[in-house]
């Protein structure tokens, strides 16, 4: 049983790591999660990155950033839903005019040789948000740019553009830039992929990060208990 448990770890944890490699998420120019940049996706293949983290400016201002990212390599598609509060500062007070620059890097596996997509520009604005603030989005750099777009509420554009001399595989890099005006107060967000606020994230279960922290002393240990153990003569040939 308990060679078992410890393979099922090595398994889920060989999971995450292999698709943190097709996927990645930046933060003003600091990769924070994943892959920067990513891997191309094997067709037969679906990659998940969730991410929850804090990102506080040189001026400390405090942000929140947290989400997932999901990759589908038969359909060359990907889905998204992240959002980004803004937490406060040292004294509590709103915020600074600050920048925040999400980055998703994927990449993905591709037999065409051109190709033909859809982007969008899609999310809404906290009620309490600095009128301001702005939201804008670029695929590939500057290949596929919508925005700025203003508060209040949500918003909703699209275009579409070619992808060139595809040799096998091409980047699905993409940037969600986050401009939060000065006074925004602690609590407003930008949200990204859908209009309506994601609920709080919620924190790892305190065993995960145990296990995953004590898991290669548990088979070190397991190891060295086989190596002292007496060999049983009889599976020996």
């Amino acid at each position: 049983m308990r060679l078992r448990r410890v393979a099922f770890v090595l398994l889920f944890l060989s999971t995450v790591a292999l698709n943190a490699n097709f996927v990645g998420v930046s933060v003003n120019g600091v990769c924070e999660g994943g892959s920067c940049p990513a891997t191309p996706i094997p067709v037969t293949s679906t990659a998940t990155l969730p991410f929850d983290f804090t990102d506080i400016l040189p001026n400390g201002d405090r942000y929140l950033i947290y989400g997932s990212f999901t990759l589908n390599g038969s359909s060359e598609s990907n889905i998204f839903a992240f959002q980004v509060d803004y937490e406060g500062n040292a004294s509590g007070g709103p915020s600074a005019a600050d920048t925040i620059t999400v980055e998703r890097y994927a990449a993905f596996q591709a037999s065409a040789s051109s190709l033909l997509f859809n982007t969008e520009l899609l999310g809404a604005f906290g009620p309490t948000i600095a009128a301001s603030s702005s939201a804008s989005t670029c695929f590939g750099g500057t290949l596929a740019c919508l925005g700025p777009v203003s508060p209040p509420g949500s918003f909703n554009q699209s275009t579409t553009f070619l992808i060139p001399n595809v040799d096998g595989s091409y980047t699905d890099d993409k940037t969600f830039t986050n401009n939060f005006g000065a006074g925004s107060p602690v609590g407003s967000y930008i949200v990204w992929g859908r209009t309506a606020a994601l609920p709080p994230p919620v924190p790892e279960p305190a065993y995960l990060v145990l296990l995953s922290l004590g898991l290669g002393g548990i088979i070190s240990l397991h190891a060295r208990r086989l190596r002292n153990e007496p060999r049983d003569q009889s599976l020996q040939r």
